[in-house]
């Protein structure tokens, strides 16, 4: 009998234990969809990517990877960096409009700094340039779509076949596509980012438009954290 009272009450106390731990996380990763445990969202997580949820307090809700990606074989061959495709979801208040958010976005890429939390943790703000923007529907909702390149350049080690033996160093100039879709329910904006090297944009963009496709905001009367 002991054992059995023993047993119940390490269920109860791990049970509430995960239930914690999950009310500390952003989001819950299930069955291939990702849902917000306070804002609400759900968006499909495909077998080829991996999501990751972060701890509250957070404007950044999702981090998504790609698993199976392109590599220029050039760049790899000589050390120089190289980025994965990811998608980050992103949410806060906001008293403006998506337009008034593109705004701020436009601003603070020139001004090279922003008070905007979600802003300025896109890493845009030293090397981005607004490209152009125009109108979608998401979940039936009106919003932006937005394209911003960052600009790098990356430095290879090339090694000298020589007899000499001085290796030298080559440098690329080159950017990455940064798409953008911001939308706003009430007094919140949600800011979905995908992005990838522009060598491989064109490979990605059917993924990255088809997870956008797939963000979904919860009726209110469905509560986010029920199973």
């Amino acid at each position: 009998m002991f054992k059995k009272t023993l047993y119940v009450f390490l269920s109860i106390v791990l049970v509430a234990a995960v239930a914690q731990a999950e009310k500390n996380k952003t989001a819950r990763i299930k069955d291939n969809i990702a849902t917000d445990l306070k804002y609400g969202w759900q968006i499909n997580v495909p077998d080829n990517w991996k999501a990751k949820n972060l701890k509250e307090p957070s404007v950044e809700r999702l981090f998504m990877e790609k698993r199976n990606y392109l590599v220029n074989p050039y760049i790899e061959t000589y050390g120089g960096e190289y980025t994965i495709p990811r998608v980050m979801i992103y949410v806060q208040e906001f008293s403006g409009s998506e337009r008034d958010f593109e705004a701020l976005i436009k601003k603070s890429l020139v001004e090279h700094r922003s008070d905007n939390a979600i802003i300025s943790r896109m890493g845009l703000l030293r090397d981005g340039e607004f490209i152009i923007s125009g109108e979608v529907l998401i979940d039936s909702i009106p919003a932006l779509q937005v394209y911003v390149k960052r600009n790098y350049k990356r430095v290879l080690l090339i090694p000298d076949r020589s007899s000499f033996g001085n290796d030298r160093q080559e440098y690329i100039n080159d950017h990455e596509v940064h798409e953008i879709y911001i939308m706003k329910k009430e007094n919140i904006i949600y800011v979905f980012r995908a992005y990838c090297e522009r060598e491989f944009y064109e490979s990605n963009a059917e993924e990255f438009q088809s997870l956008v496709r797939s963000l979904e905001l919860l009726p209110e009367s469905i509560p986010p954290s029920v199973e």
